[in-house]
């Protein structure tokens, strides 16, 4: 086998388990976000081929590789991989400029005795949002030279557009510390002072010039003094609608620049009760900078090498000697080196875990000299020479040229013992493994037998054991034979390590063998926040997130359940899913359920005022980890005894046609008791329903049980109704009937008078109920005729004492009479003219004196 062949099945063996049966991956669909929002990661999106009663499966986010995660993150970190809905999230910090976005995921399989690994990338699609918070005016912030200042950021470059509730509290937080930005200017308020004049006959070049000298020391300030009127913007979060009236301007101070920067931005809304975030969103907005240039890519730095000199089996650092670049417009802290190529031998590592592959590093990890190659873990007799190449990328993702490094590898002539492989361990929290020669491998060239590993230092959350009892020294025969097995302490850690001293009796050399600990689900919730909820008497409270709040350190806060197994005895806990819609109790509730501010405690209204109620904490887990049982305190405040009052958003009103019956239902007519049920609240009618205008009718209708009458029409023999309750409103067992004889044309509007009676004997009197009866045009009008006399040859003219026309429930000037036939012995004439059949003639032709019959 050569030494290509034993690395590649080293690596492999360390943790690729695609060689036993193919990946573990079963869908992975990836994500799509849209710019400045978060996105959950469904179990559509990504599952495995891991059976969950069978083995722990768990996810880790890859922290340490910058090219990845550039425009949003992936949380939490470590997850399981059978993870919940509404528990893994992918949050966008609003970068304009890029569409999609890489998160680097490693993959466990925990089974009793092994550890199987996998590395994959999940990819994000970045889409425009349609339907975002934070919308971009008409005008753009521009700066209109170097070292200027821009125009003012406010309602004409940004605006805000939310559903304004009172419970829903609206703020804006630059966010320069998470993003950098912006990355070469600043924020300020205030107004500059008006710059100086012309001085005699200087020209105005003169005057420009100096103003662009004045620019450039405001520029280079480093406090208020010298800034003429401008100040620093401090407050970072203020409330949406403050944010665009404070005058911020972007104020430019580092050229050069790319002609364009940005100011980034996250708005929350939040609810006011719950104090939790209900939706937020971020955003970069631009800057554009005149007479600047577009943004350049990195070039590789004059002065380094580009190539490493190792020693065999010796994991050596690169540094800025070896490996730099250099940009204009991004400072060196913010360059990103991406490996395009990896050496076809060995791997580059980061230190803080240089028992992994890396793909990508920082600068500044570079100059602190954090990034190393390792070496095969093979011996050569000659000189080998790899090459890796790089892609450098800026703050803005412009990338340079590929740059290539040569590593070369000198022999080694040492009988010293050495360590050849390192490549740590990885476990479930409480399992235990063995350090097998996969993971650990030490060479010696004169005598690998002498070789004695001892245990000097680590173990800070577990122990070693050797053949199954206490060890602190063994040999590389026991390594290879799968003896030395590390056990974890059942501790919530993460990391672990060991120090070990090897020796061959002449050399030695101390080794740090690093150990990654995985969570497991096995810790119940604990209580966090546990406040005494307090409330007045018969109120409804709701549960805050201040009151009562839980903690889970191994899976999703979000999905803490609060088993109530005893309930409160002088109310209930109910759930009340949205405005408007009844509350019912529970028995259970979520975490997010407080957050949503949707659980709340109702108190009865009885003389009871301290109250409890036990619940007991799980998680998901299968089985669910358990808490005891914890005691929520609620404490009544007493208030004197009060009448019935009206329930919020009645209307006391009703509108109905004459010839109909109508329900009156909660909607028109519902009070409220604290300490009686709407059984007890008994209504007196004081005074019967009358007419509130000057309508003459003595009846305005009447009130009744709608259980009186064997059809719900109207019926002159139903009883007027005296007394009835809530409950029969509620039930619609009362209603009105209105006037039995027709009201005439116009609507009318009639009044009755109620009292309201608590089982206490406290009453609300004068409540006044509206109704208003429309008329119905359901009666045919009547015609009272008389004979009219006329001459032979002559004329006469028709009045109303001769045709009467009238019609109870019409308007007198709506009726018409039609001609059928005319007369066989003459015409009728209108207002002078022949009329014909089927012309009408209206009442107010009659009052005229305009019909007029001529006898031929």
């Amino acid at each position: 086998m050569t030494a290509k062949d034993r690395t590649y099945l080293s690596f492999l063996l360390l943790g690729l388990f695609q060689q036993i049966q193919g990946s573990l991956v079963k869908t992975n669909l990836g994500l799509k976000v849209k710019r400045g929002q978060s996105v959950f990661l469904q179990e559509e999106d990504l599952q495995f081929l891991i059976p969950r009663a069978k083995d722990a499966c768990k996810l880790e986010v890859v922290l340490n590789e910058p090219i990845t995660q550039r425009v949003g993150a992936l949380t939490p970190q470590v997850f399981d991989c059978h993870f919940l809905a509404d528990e893994v999230k992918y949050t966008h910090n609003g970068c304009p400029i890029l569409k999609e976005d890489t998160v680097e995921l490693r993959l466990y399989r925990f089974t009793e005795s092994e550890t199987y690994s996998e590395r994959f990338s999940l990819r994000v699609q970045i889409t425009e949002p349609d339907c975002n918070v934070i919308k971009f005016g008409s005008q753009n912030l521009e700066v209109p030279e170097f070292y200027g200042l821009s125009n003012v950021l406010d309602g004409n470059v940004l605006s805000f557009h939310y559903e304004h509730r009172h419970n829903i509290e609206c703020t804006v937080r630059v966010t320069t510390l998470e993003t950098h930005l912006p990355v070469h200017g600043q924020l300020v308020t205030g107004k500059l002072e008006k710059p100086e004049g012309p001085r005699g006959d200087e020209p105005d070049s003169f005057v420009s010039l100096r103003r662009q000298l004045d620019n450039k020391a405001r520029a280079h300030c480093k406090s208020e003094d010298c800034l003429k009127g401008l100040k620093l913007l401090t407050v970072t979060k203020v409330p949406c609608t403050d944010f665009l009236k404070m005058g911020i301007r972007y104020h430019h101070t580092d050229p050069p620049s790319p002609d364009i920067d940005y100011i980034s931005i996250r708005l929350d809304l939040t609810d006011t009760r719950s104090r939790s975030i209900i939706q937020s969103e971020q955003a970069w907005i631009p800057v554009t900078i005149k007479d600047a240039m577009p943004n350049q890519p990195p070039k590789p730095a004059f002065m380094s090498v580009f190539i490493l000199e190792v020693d065999q089996f010796i994991l050596t650092p690169l540094s800025t000697a070896t490996l730099d670049a250099e940009d204009d417009e991004t400072p060196k802290r913010r360059l990103v080196f991406n490996i395009t190529k990896a050496p076809s031998e060995g791997f580059v590592a980061h230190l803080s875990d240089h028992t992994r592959p890396i793909g990508s590093f920082t600068w500044t990890d570079l100059n602190d000299m954090l990034i190393s190659y390792q070496p095969p873990n093979a011996s050569h007799t000659q000189r080998r020479n790899y090459e890796v190449e790089f892609e450098v990328h800026d703050f803005y993702f412009e990338k340079s040229q590929p740059v290539i490094v040569h590593v070369s590898i000198r022999t080694a002539d040492t009988n010293a013992p050495r360590v050849s492989w390192n490549m740590g361990l990885s476990l479930l929290e409480g399992q235990s493994r063995p350090i097998t020669w996969d993971q650990f491998q030490i060479v010696d060239n004169d005598n690998p037998k002498a070789v004695k590993i001892i245990t000097v230092d680590g173990l800070q959350h577990g122990r070693l054991s050797v053949r199954g009892g206490k060890g602190f020294m063994f040999t590389v025969n026991d390594i290879k034979d799968g003896v030395v097995r590390y056990h974890h302490d059942d501790s919530d850690t993460t990391k672990d390590y060991i120090v070990f001293r090897i020796t061959d009796g002449l050399h030695q050399t101390r080794h740090k063998f690093p150990i990654n600990v995985l969570p497991k689900d096995d810790s119940p919730p604990f209580l966090i926040t546990n406040m005494v909820l307090e409330l007045s008497e018969g109120q409804t409270a709701l549960l805050r997130g201040s009151v009562l709040q839980a903690c889970d350190l191994d899976s999703s806060d979000d999905y803490i359940m609060f088993n109530i197994t005893r309930p409160p005895q002088a109310g209930e806990i109910v759930k009340m899913p949205g405005p408007g819609i009844t509350g019912y109790t529970v028995t259970r509730f979520l975490q997010k359920d407080l957050f949503h501010s949707i659980i709340y405690y109702r108190h009865a209204g009885g003389e009871v005022f301290d109250d409890s109620f036990e619940v007991v904490l799980s998680d998901f887990h299968d089985p669910p980890n358990l808490s005891e049982p914890q005691v929520v305190v609620v404490q009544i405040q007493p208030v004197p005894d009060q009448p019935p009052r009206e329930a919020a958003g009645v209307t006391r009103h009703l509108t109905v046609n004459e010839t109909d019956v109508i329900y009156l239902t909660k909607q028109q007519l519902h009070f409220v008791d604290l300490e009686s049920p709407d059984s007890e609240l008994t209504y007196t009618v004081t005074t019967p329903p009358f007419y509130s205008t000057t309508y003459g009718g003595s009846d305005a209708g009447r009130l009744f049980l709608v259980d009186s009458i064997p059809k719900l029409t109207k019926d002159p023999n139903a009883p007027m109704l005296r007394l009835f309750t809530q409950h029969a409103v509620n039930y619609m067992k009362v209603a009105y009937m209105p006037p039995i004889l027709d009201i005439g044309p116009f609507p009318q509007h009639v009044q009755f008078v109620l009292s309201v009676t608590n089982q206490q004997g406290s009453t609300t009197a004068g409540i006044c109920f509206n109704i208003t009866v429309l008329p119905v045009d359901n009666l045919a009008p009547e015609v009272q005729v008389k004979p009219l006399a006329v001459d032979e040859g002559g004329e006469s003219w028709v009045s109303e004492d001769h045709m009467r026309l009238s019609d109870q429930d019409s308007l007198q000037d709506s009726l018409r009479v039609k001609l059928r036939a005319g007369p066989q012995h003459g015409s009728v004439y209108l207002d002078g003219t022949a009329t014909s059949p089927g012309q009408t003639i209206t009442v107010r032709d009659l009052k005229s004196l305009k019909i007029s019959p001529r006898w031929l």
